[in-house]
């Protein structure tokens, strides 16, 4: 199904960007302006009796939005992503994306503030209604915001902010979940997701809208968002995570 009047919110990377992900996760493209920073050693092995460092308290929501702006806000210069970082409620916003997005979920409840202006489209192509270029365009503010993020600056505020992020996360309900693996789920999510060059044929029942394709109107979620943003914003979405992936060291 693809919503016609409520429009799905490019999720993806503000995972990334709030902490994704995401705003992705990053792996094979590289950025050819610099290194990835290498990966953070594994922890040592825990003996049998040993148990986890308890959590870090966490702070108010002011006090946290507030330390996440202030280690994010040289990841890219693009209005739209300080725009982001003004969102508000910064912690939880990315403790749930990233988990709705490893476990294949819409996170639009979070990301509301994302969804385009203008309407989902559509034109004719003979007998079949086609999604149009233009609906695909509603998209290029995200993609090109997504672009310029410096993949090296957000992934050493990842780290920084990691025993925060991952604190965050385990108030969701994982008391023993592993904030990488998460992370590194959800950019399996994106990455994974096949990429719909050409015409999309779709159908109108009621005010929705539905692939043509049985197929593709049985894919998940993660992969819906990603078709209805086009080709070319998917590519740039699926290539800023690969880089954030590998800037992490996630596998």
């Amino acid at each position: 199904m693809l919503p016609g009047m409520r429009e799905p919110s490019p999720w993806v990377v503000v995972a990334v960007l709030a902490g994704a992900a995401v705003i992705g996760g990053v792996v094979l493209y590289r950025s050819n302006r610099a290194q990835p920073l290498p990966a953070a050693p594994p922890p040592p092995a825990l003996a049998a009796s040993d148990k986890p460092a308890p959590d870090q308290a966490l702070p108010p929501a002011q006090a946290s939005d507030a330390r996440m702006q202030a280690l994010l806000a040289a990841v890219s210069p693009r209005a739209e992503v300080q725009a982001w970082l003004k969102s508000g409620d910064l912690l939880n916003r990315f403790s749930v994306v990233a988990d709705n997005l490893a476990e294949g979920v819409t996170p639009r409840k979070q990301l509301g503030f994302l969804a385009p202006k203008d309407a989902f489209s559509t034109q004719e192509k003979g007998q079949a209604q086609v999604i149009s270029p233009q609906s695909y365009q509603r998209f290029d503010f995200f993609a090109d915001a997504v672009a310029s993020v410096d993949a090296l600056a957000l992934a050493k505020a990842l780290r920084e902010l990691h025993p925060l992020l991952e604190a965050a996360y385990h108030q969701l309900g994982y008391p023993n979940a592993k904030l990488d693996e998460v992370l590194a789920r959800a950019a399996r999510r994106v990455l994974e997701a096949k990429l719909l060059d050409g015409e999309v044929r779709v159908e109108k029942a009621g005010v929705l809208w539905f692939y043509a394709d049985p197929k593709l109107e049985k894919a998940g979620a993660v992969e819906k968002h990603l078709w209805r943003m086009g080709p070319r914003n998917q590519r740039i979405v699926q290539d800023k995570v690969r880089e954030v992936s590998a800037a992490l060291g996630l596998h």
